[in-house]
Parts: structure tokens; C-alpha cells; sequence
């Protein structure tokens, strides 16, 4: 089985090539959010497509903030379905999906086969553009999403890319901070990384 494993940063990317060690995998930066990961993960899969070369599947692995209560800072957290948490409307009172307007999804499942080496708390991983600043704004999202284990800025656009080439797709996201706290000189990087490395020495199993 050959991975397409897309990271945001470099930093993200040395991690999971540390811990991949030499492996069949090919690992791609997007840059930061949404477009960019969509945009450049179909780059990366048409230009496979144009060499005759075809992927099993396609991995968004990265660092995340994780919701208080529900994750703790240095722990790896499996997406079981990518869900943009802004797509959709915005009411005084609630979020509105773009599912109820009939619209499409703001969600996409995934494919437990990619992961199933690696041992790591499952659950939603949110995707959004803006990064969760405050923990009030942090508490409403919890409330919106109670399935929600993590938020990152790149995943659903991953899976949109994925999806639209027919390929299954996955989400790995370390924790390195609570979703909300922005004080980054508390921010657990190492532990972060080091977790994405492990979790990266695991797909060496898929």
C-alpha cells in the first residue's frame, strides 16, 4: 500500500518523515487552511495520475488544539469524520450545516482501514480557516460539535481532494494545546511532534 501523506508545514513533515524512516509513503506540504490543502493535495494526486502512478489513500497528519475534557496536550487523536465546522450558516443562536440547507456536506468519514495501526483516542476532528481564539468561543464549539475531539485548519480540505479522486482518506492530529489558548510559550510542541512520529512509525504497519 503507497500513502499520500499531506502535512501543512515542514515541521510537520520532518516529524512524520522521522518517523516514517524511509518508508514507500510520500509526504507533501499544502501550506495553512482549507483552499490551500484542497487545492495542493489535487495538484499532488492529478500530477501521480499524469505519471501513470495511483495512491491507496490519502493522510492528513499534523499537530491540533485539542477540546478540554476530551483530549490532553501530547495525546494523537484519529479522526473518524473530518467535518468543516464553517461551512454552513451562522445564526444568533446556532450554527446551521450546510447539510440542512440541502447543499452538500460539511462532513466526510474516514476510512478506518488507513489507521488501523495506530493506537490513538477516535473521534470528529473539526476543521475551520480561522483559528479558535478564546475559550468562550472554544466552549461554543465544544457544544456544537459534542463529538468533536480536535480542531485544525486543513483536514476537510484533505478529504475533499481525496474524495473527488476516489481515494479513501484519514486524519491524524497530535495535541499540542487546548483549542482556544493562544499563549504559545505553553504550547507542548515536542510532545506533539514526537507523538506524530510515532503515529507515522505506525502506518509503516498498513
Amino acid at each position: 500500500m503507497k500513502l499520500l501523506i499531506i502535512t501543512a508545514v515542514s515541521q510537520e513533515q520532518s516529524a512524520v518523515l522521522r518517523g516514517l524512516n524511509d518508508t514507500i509513503h510520500d509526504v507533501k506540504t499544502v501550506g495553512i487552511g482549507p483552499a490551500a490543502a484542497a487545492a495542493k493535495t489535487a495538484k499532488y494526486l492529478a500530477e501521480a495520475q499524469a505519471r501513470g502512478e495511483r495512491y491507496d489513500g490519502v493522510i492528513n497528519a499534523g499537530i491540533a488544539g485539542g477540546f478540554p475534557e476530551r483530549t490532553e496536550p501530547g495525546e494523537l487523536v484519529v479522526g473518524t469524520t473530518s467535518t468543516s465546522a464553517e461551512l454552513g450558516v451562522r445564526l444568533t443562536d446556532r450554527f446551521q450545516p450546510v447539510d440542512e440547507l440541502g447543499f452538500g456536506s460539511n462532513s466526510i468519514a474516514c476510512d478506518p482501514t488507513l489507521t488501523s495501526a495506530i493506537a490513538a483516542r477516535r473521534g470528529h476532528i473539526l476543521t475551520l480557516a480561522t483559528i479558535t481564539g478564546t475559550p468562550t468561543i472554544a466552549q461554543r464549539l465544544a457544544q456544537e460539535h459534542p463529538r468533536a475531539l480536535a480542531e485544525a485548519m486543513e483536514g476537510f480540505g484533505v478529504a475533499t481532494a481525496a474524495v473527488t479522486f476516489g481515494l479513501p482518506f484519514a486524519e491524524i492530529r497530535s495535541i499540542t494545546n487546548a483549542v482556544g489558548d493562544r499563549d504559545v510559550s505553553g504550547w507542548r510542541w515536542e510532545a506533539g511532534f514526537d507523538a506524530l512520529a510515532k503515529a507515522a512509525s505506525d502506518l509503516s504497519n498498513v
